[in-house]
């Protein structure tokens, strides 16, 4: 009888520690954050299945036993096992929460355009990307018209509410691989890959044309229309002689927002070339 406990054990123990180890395995293929942690626990208890699995293999060869002994490897392999399960469902959800707000820091929580800082950075890579196949880059600034004029009218929430609406309409238009941001209260940012300023214009004037066509907001039964005015600027990387792409983001976004507001200082609601 006590023979058959002390094999049941081991038995029990050896499936603990298996378990373990597929667990921790599982944590190292699934999890990028935390591998280093997850591969020295699966080898840790994949070599301590070998320790499990000894004193059955003595036990066959020469009835040897120790009733102690499988009551501890039980009963420290079944702590294991629940251990590493435990471990596993914190790790999902550090990761889970790690994305959450890896992904709140890339994005702008009003209207969910890109943020700020994930604009420029992405933009310094596509100026990059730019010198290595020398293909052109556009970059557009866009601005509400008299946007303070909304806000006080109406109020900050439905002016919130023309943000998000105008990203809306804008991201209907641009394509997957363009860079879309929110820089400023009411300024946004676009990288263009591969247009030139001629094709820039044009993208530029669908994005006026749309945003003006459309309700961007509705108070009370009235619609609320807005206009935005774009500055256009071409990038070359051909022509460009700084090839530090910091400088030449820098030099641009001046460029496009300068001539932003020369479409603001023209009467508004229209599309502007720098030169």
């Amino acid at each position: 009888m006590i023979q058959q406990i002390v094999v049941g054990s081991y038995l029990i123990a050896v499936l603990a520690q298996i378990s373990a180890t597929v667990y921790a395995l599982n944590l190292f293929f699934k999890s990028k954050s935390y591998r280093l942690a997850s591969g020295s626990l699966a080898l840790a208890f994949g070599l301590m299945v070998g320790r499990r699995v000894s004193p059955l293999l003595l036990f066959y060869a020469e009835g040897h036993y120790n009733p102690f002994d499988a009551f501890l490897a039980l009963i420290i392999s079944l702590l294991i096992f629940f251990g590493i399960v435990q471990v596993k469902k914190i790790i999902s959800d550090l990761e889970g929460k790690n994305f959450i707000l890896d992904r709140s820091s890339k994005l702008d929580s009003l209207t969910q355009a890109l943020s700020r800082s994930e604009v420029f950075a992405r933009s310094e890579l596509e100026i990059e990307r730019s010198f290595r196949n020398r293909d052109p880059v556009a970059f557009l600034m866009l601005d509400i018209d008299h946007f303070k004029n909304i806000n006080d009218e109406y109020g900050h929430l439905l002016g919130d509410t023309v943000l998000a609406n105008l990203v809306k309409n804008c991201q209907e238009e641009l394509r997957a691989i363009d860079i879309f941001g929110r820089v400023g209260g009411e300024e946004f940012f676009v990288v263009l890959h591969g247009d030139s300023v001629e094709a820039a214009f044009e993208v530029a004037e669908r994005l006026r044309k749309k945003v003006f066509s459309l309700p961007s907001a509705v108070v009370d039964g009235k619609e609320v229309f807005v206009s935005i005015s774009i500055g256009v600027a071409g990038f070359s990387p051909i022509s460009c002689g700084d090839t530090r792409a910091g400088s030449v983001l820098r030099s641009f976004y001046f460029k496009a927002d300068k001539a932003m507001y020369l479409a603001k200082s023209k009467g508004r609601n229209r599309t502007e070339v720098w030169s």
